[in-house]
């Protein structure tokens, strides 16, 4: 009769945890959405750079806004399959001749940034 109490409140116990720990076996993947923005990309660019300069070394913006094309927007956010969410964003500002003047968001600029551009 003894184990019968014992295993009644195993039960019990299990089914009060809930399924936090059985969620962690699954399976689940991480979810990429937005651009890929690679923090050596980044530190490439420099002051004066061209949009098509920029272009080749981070790809193509997520977001130019109609009224303000001299605005580019990099937005990456990953979601590991049982971590929580990372968002991180990147905003270039160009002049209206087109060449890179301003980088600000989640991502530092590289010590060489206001070097001459060749």
């Amino acid at each position: 009769m003894r184990w019968k109490h014992i295993v009644a409140a195993s039960l019990v116990l299990a089914s009060l945890s809930g399924c936090s720990w059985v969620n962690k076996l699954v399976y689940r993947i991480d979810i990429n959405q937005g651009n890929y923005i690679d923090q050596t990309a980044v530190e490439e660019l420099k002051f004066g750079m061209t949009k098509e300069q920029v272009k080749f070394l981070l790809g193509q913006p997520m977001l130019v806004e109609s009224g303000y094309p001299n605005t580019w927007y990099f937005v990456q956010y990953l979601k590991p399959g049982h971590d929580a969410p990372e968002q991180k964003e990147l905003i270039l500002s160009f002049d209206n001749s087109g060449q890179l003047v301003g980088l600000k968001g989640d991502y530092q600029p590289g010590s060489g940034f206001f070097e001459v551009v060749r």
